[in-house]
């Protein structure tokens, strides 16, 4: 086991921030340059940005981000969001990197420089967020994944606890992706993964969100399943959209919206991603705006 899977943080004051976290996000923050058949741009990326863009405008003040950027990073995009930073660490390194090439058969290549992002430093996990309602794990390495699994139930971690899978990581690591299923609450993955970590004849353990790209998604769980189906675009980029499919389901979800409902908005919002590169365009935030319009009456029935 590694070193850094053992390290605890110091007890310290749980009441040091004052704002309620309710959505804890643990994920990536970085330079991501996305490939497609609508061409090449570099973005803000990460499947902890994407998830924190997506749940931030619907649960303004109650989201808390976990990352790690180097010092080469601007923290302005994030401040931008109304987020709880107290997770967010500048270390004293280069700031993540990904590349993925999304090919027309819906089939990805991908490369990372990780960089600060190595390594989980799990010394640095805001106590205060031990008490949250939910955490969710985006793509990464499935040791990153496992190791911050056993962290948060060792320290008493009550939240339900999700996690997201990658293609990837499910294509080299299929052991360590499906036992990070096995452990986590509620799990978020395609079609292909889906393939990948169980076959077609079998079901996860705990209730899943199985994407379907341009085709919906389904909520899986007790042996049955619901579908909802997502509207037709012009897809210019994919890339992210799962996680923001994730972070509005779950956004929704610790507000009390019904699974089907909040499904419904997250798949909408993904949608909308899709239609322009990264997860910081006007499609996006015009989709989420309206979707946080209806908050109050969705919430009230």
């Amino acid at each position: 086991m590694p070193d850094w899977e053992l390290r605890q943080p110091e007890l310290g004051d749980y009441n040091r921030s004052e704002r309620r976290t309710d959505l804890v996000l643990i994920g990536h923050v970085g330079w991501a340059t996305n490939q497609t058949a609508s061409g090449t741009k570099t973005v803000i990326g990460g499947s902890g940005y994407a998830a924190a863009v997506a749940a931030s405008a619907l649960l303004v003040g109650g989201v808390g981000l976990v990352t790690q950027v180097g010092q080469d990073f601007d923290l302005t995009a994030l401040r931008c969001l109304n987020i709880n930073m107290e997770g967010v660490a500048v270390l004293p390194d280069a700031t993540a990197k990904f590349f993925i090439h999304q090919f027309e058969d819906s089939t990805r290549s991908f490369k990372s420089e990780l960089g600060v992002a190595a390594t989980p430093r799990l010394d640095l996990f805001p106590l205060a967020y031990l008490r949250t309602k939910h955490v969710h794990l985006g793509t990464a390495p499935p040791a990153q994944q496992l190791a911050w699994l056993r962290f948060l139930r060792n320290r008493g971690c009550v939240a339900q606890i999700s996690v997201d899978m990658f293609e990837h990581f499910v294509a080299t690591e299929p052991d360590a992706s499906r036992q990070a299923c096995d452990l986590a609450d509620i799990i978020f993955l395609n079609k292909l993964e889906y393939k990948g970590l169980y076959g077609e004849n079998y079901y996860p353990k705990a209730p899943t969100i199985l994407k379907h790209g341009p085709g919906g998604a389904d909520l899986v769980a007790d042996g049955t399943s619901r579908h909802v189906s997502a509207l037709a675009v012009r897809e210019i980029d994919p890339i992210g959209a799962g996680e923001v499919l994730a972070g509005v389901f779950l956004a929704l979800r610790v507000q009390g919206l019904r699974e089907i409902d909040a499904l419904s908005y997250a798949v909408s919002a993904a949608s909308s991603s899709v239609t322009e590169f990264g997860v910081d365009g006007p499609e996006l935030a015009n989709a989420l705006m309206h979707i946080r319009a209806k908050l109050p009456l969705v919430l009230d029935d």
